[in-house]
């Protein structure tokens, strides 16, 4: 038993508009600074659920089991691993708590969907007027800003442990800030879009 891929044990999502107070009561200078509006979504959801794998240079996941009859073997945890997510981009989690199975493994070795990769934490907000013509014709105009706070939103994660060989578990793909590393095991692969504002006008009648 273990978390489906889908698994999102916290989910909170919030939205809200304001109008901003008039500037003036001078009408025709009202018509542009009064009536403007701010609106925004927060949303958090904890991240997804993730296995760890391994690879042995000429060997197969089935190979170490010795049959297809079995699931594949399953990483080792020697160790905590923590939680799966962190504020180092190179080290999501403790990435000498594995180690790759024997030779005459039986696919029991570890859980399924043991870690989560970190969460969603993002503010987005709206400044938007709208202008009327004749009761028949209308301009909105609006400034859309995309994850406000500008929070790092980490996404992907390398989780392949690559060893030497089948009898020298000496991993040798670790992720460091080194440019040959930045992408090994247990650093971020890719993350959610970045902070961003788009300016748009809508005309209707």
């Amino acid at each position: 038993y273990a978390p489906q891929d889908f698994d999102r044990r916290h989910n909170f999502n919030i939205n809200w508009v304001y109008e901003l107070p008039k500037l003036t009561s001078n009408r025709a200078l009202g018509y542009i600074t009064n009536g403007w509006q701010i609106s925004g979504i927060y949303r958090y959801q904890t991240g997804a659920p993730y296995n760890i794998g391994f690879n042995i240079p000429g060997l197969s996941g089935y190979g170490v089991t010795g049959t297809q009859q079995i699931e594949g073997g399953r990483i080792v945890i020697v160790g905590n691993p923590g939680s799966g997510a962190s504020d180092d981009p190179y080290r999501q989690f403790n990435v000498s708590a594995f180690t790759p199975p024997g030779l005459g493994s039986k696919g029991l070795e570890s859980g399924r969907n043991f870690l989560y990769r970190a969460p969603i934490n993002a503010l987005d907000a709206t400044l938007s007027k709208s202008f009327t013509w004749k009761e028949r014709m209308k301009l909105e105009l609006r400034l859309d800003a995309f994850n406000v706070l500008n929070h790092t939103q980490f996404d992907g994660i390398n989780t392949t442990l690559n060893v030497t060989s089948l009898t020298n578990f000496t991993p040798t793909n670790l992720g460091a800030e080194t440019a040959a590393q930045r992408g090994g095991f247990g650093a971020v692969t890719s993350v959610r879009p970045p902070r961003n504002m788009q300016i748009s006008a809508r005309f209707q009648f």
